[in-house]
């Protein structure tokens, strides 16, 4: 598998590990592609898989679903994967809102300008991301499709201007004692990502 396919297969499964866990998500990660998968990704970029998402480790589904909801379920999530959420709401000096300058809000600059990408491309927010357009989940859909169509230039901005709030998601996690697995999905995400950037600005200077 050549290193494009594998980036974008990357993206789409990242974003799958967010989804609310299910049989077919255990499935997936207990199958020999699966595993393949990290270990060429752990040939190239560097990263392994974390020890409790290795399907060895995997808890049972009902635990799992369990951990999912006390991380980023419906009710009082523990820290959700949405960019808004850690990022200044917007950054319009003439807008006058009492929150413009605070972090903690959904729909900010960065849902937007989520939202308006999409459109443009076609793509219509699923009724269920409508208050969260820049969800994790959708931000690595649209990186995996950005790896098959756009320039190394627009992934590497893409990525520097959407997924540069990796840090704060893991440090919120931890503060507030979310279960460990997905502490360290957030870790893995953050990692594939800066080993993604790191290669995409590589290329671009091969390019140039």
């Amino acid at each position: 598998m050549e290193i494009k396919q594998l980036r974008e297969q990357g993206y789409t499964l990242l974003s799958q590990l967010f989804e609310q866990p299910s049989d077919n998500l255990v499935d997936t990660i207990k199958s020999t592609p699966y595993k393949e998968y990290w270990q060429r990704i752990e040939e190239i970029y560097g990263i392994s898989i974390p020890h409790s998402w290795q399907a060895e480790n995997l808890p049972q589904l009902s635990q799992l679903l369990q951990m999912w909801a006390v991380t980023m379920g419906p009710v009082k999530p523990l820290a959700e994967p949405i960019e808004s959420l850690y990022k200044q709401w917007t950054i319009d000096p003439s807008c006058e809102m009492t929150f413009a300058r605070q972090k903690g809000w959904l729909r900010g600059d960065w849902a937007c300008h989520m939202e308006e990408i999409l459109k443009d491309l076609g793509f219509e927010v699923p009724q269920q991301f409508n208050h969260c357009p820049d969800h994790i989940i959708l931000i690595f859909e649209l990186m995996g499709a950005m790896v098959e169509n756009a320039p190394y230039e627009v992934q590497h901005q893409f990525a520097s201007q959407h997924l540069d709030w990796l840090d704060d998601l893991i440090e919120t996690a931890i503060e507030r004692k979310a279960p460990t697995e997905y502490v360290e999905l957030y870790k893995l995400c953050k990692d594939f990502v800066e080993a993604d950037k790191l290669y995409l600005a590589k290329q671009q200077n091969k390019i140039q």
